[in-house]
């Protein structure tokens, strides 16, 4: 590899051009992996690091992989915390990330400073799990790979039927009997915005049935988050990824959830419901009614992304593994 590839420092401004090309050229790659994304998280959460924005490109300037880093008191790792970020991972077109991934650890390694890299949130597949360690290892560092996560995820079917008959018959009896007794019980309505106008109007809505939810999302939710997540949200409707669902009961906004929509998979990324509605099983239901749009829509993947919770198995949710790596020297 030496000399037939180069290593550059680069700027959002610079590489956004390239980085957009490069990402629609893969399959699989999420929101998390745009340009938009990483510049807006960087934008509000990149004080007090400096950006290691590091692309390797090959003789005639052409980027063949892009890794989005940062690098805080001698420790690098991935742009983007993983309080507000599911996946991370270098960037490549199909294919090509394994072979340039010794170019990124070789910058690092001639880098005095850097004394930690710190890869977190790696789904299971991608091919940073093999060439990283090796590589890695054989510059002198030592690598540590673990599990950290989960991220239940399910193929979608043709209809809405064969989803609920592929699910096990104890949830699937249960999604019927909770579906049928929300409609008997008043007027139900489910909905979603998609527009950057409509989705700042219904925002305020979001942020507090989120905060609703649970006294561990309303402490997740400080300012400084909320001021991202409105951020994130309008940008990504102006490229038509955004998704805000809205579930209502008699005329009320009882549930919602802010999702993705990438490359026919949609990605929950939150959600909030009222409790005073939690008898009527409203927070399962919007994302019943989610999937079902999804199907509709000809979606073929449903992500529920990062966590365990036990809904997601119940709506047919299987285990994506999520892991971290950590070399020292």
């Amino acid at each position: 590899m030496p000399g037939t590839v180069c290593v550059r420092e680069e700027t959002f401004e610079n590489l956004w051009p390239e980085w957009t090309s490069l990402i629609a050229s893969r399959s699989g790659f999420t929101v998390f992996d745009t340009p938009l994304w990483q510049r807006t998280w960087w934008d509000e959460f990149g004080q007090g690091s400096a950006l290691r924005l590091i692309s390797v490109c090959d003789v005639g300037a052409r980027t063949l992989l892009i890794a989005p880093m940062v690098m805080c008191e001698g420790k690098v790792s991935f742009l983007g915390g993983t309080d507000l970020v599911d996946y991370h991972d270098f960037l490549a077109t199909d294919g090509q990330a394994a072979g340039h991934i010794e170019a990124i650890v070789k910058a690092l390694t001639d880098d005095p400073d850097c004394r930690v890299i710190e890869l977190l949130s790696v789904r299971g597949g991608s091919p940073c799990l093999d060439a990283f360690p090796d590589c890695a290892s054989a510059m002198g560092w030592q690598v540590e790979t673990a599990q950290e996560d989960v991220a239940p995820r399910m193929n979608l079917p043709a209809t809405w039927d064969a989803y609920v008959e592929a699910l096990p018959k104890h949830d699937r009896h249960e999604l019927r009997r909770k579906m049928r007794r929300i409609e008997e019980a008043g007027d139900v309505r489910e909905y979603e915005l998609h527009g950057p106008e409509e989705i700042a109007a219904g925002f305020d809505d979001f942020m507090g049935l989120h905060r609703k939810s649970t006294p561990e999302k309303a402490v997740f939710m400080t300012p400084e988050r909320e001021r991202f997540f409105r951020r994130v949200a309008g940008q990504l409707a102006h490229e038509g990824i955004t998704r805000l669902r809205f579930l209502e009961f008699n005329g009320k906004r009882v549930a919602t959830s802010l999702s993705w929509v990438v490359g026919g998979t949609r990605y929950l990324y939150n959600s909030g419901y009222d409790q005073e509605h939690r008898d009527l099983s409203v927070g399962l239901m919007n994302h019943a009614y989610s999937i079902r749009a999804s199907i509709d829509e000809g979606l073929k993947v449903y992500d529920f992304m990062r966590g365990n919770e036990a809904y997601k198995y119940h709506l047919g949710g299987h285990d994506w593994p999520v892991f971290k790596m950590i070399a020292r020297r």
